[in-house]
């Protein structure tokens, strides 16, 4: 019981970003789906300038329609793997998505295999795999753009980057 207390407790303190960000709170745009307006800002760093600097250097990794193993942007990639070397105490969640084309199963698996992919590409470069949360497929969830059209369904199969406190 104490233990579900702490972490409601703690859920409700994250969830405003007020208290941690010292900030006016935002006024969600109304004229999008609220994942859209949501991945269109800059992450607010609660945890401190580390945080800060994770998002400002991490890029999301991009692929085509119906693949896990060949990234649009490898070079991403390679950009990430060298800045988490550079900062070895950092600690992170590797995060698949894919667009809403076709099945939401496939589409769960595939976002899957995206996020398991890039671990173990990290990995391969040189990343410690105790770094790394957890890797997770989100499938059509979270969506970076709700448009049903190739450029649209292009932003929302990425893998992105969440950083976590130690």
């Amino acid at each position: 019981m104490r233990r579900n207390a702490i972490l409601l407790s703690t859920i409700i303190l994250l969830a405003t970003d007020v208290i941690f960000a010292q900030r006016e709170p935002l006024t969600p745009r109304t004229d999008v789906p609220f994942w859209v307006d949501h991945w269109s800002r800059s992450p607010v760093a609660v945890f401190g300038p580390q945080e800060e600097d994770f998002y400002r250097n991490m890029q999301v990794i991009l692929f085509p329609w119906n693949d896990h193993e060949d990234p649009s942007n490898a070079g991403a990639l390679d950009s990430n793997a060298q800045w988490l070397k550079d900062h070895p105490n950092v600690r992170f969640y590797v995060s698949g998505y894919a667009s809403s084309r076709g099945d939401w199963l496939h589409n769960l698996s595939l976002s899957q295999r995206r996020a398991d992919w890039v671990k173990q590409a990290l990995m391969s470069r040189g990343i410690d795999e105790s770094r790394i949360k957890v890797s997770s497929g989100w499938g059509e969830l979270y969506p970076d753009c709700p448009e049903n059209d190739d450029a649209c369904w292009s932003k929302n199969q990425v893998v992105r980057f969440i950083y976590s406190p130690e």
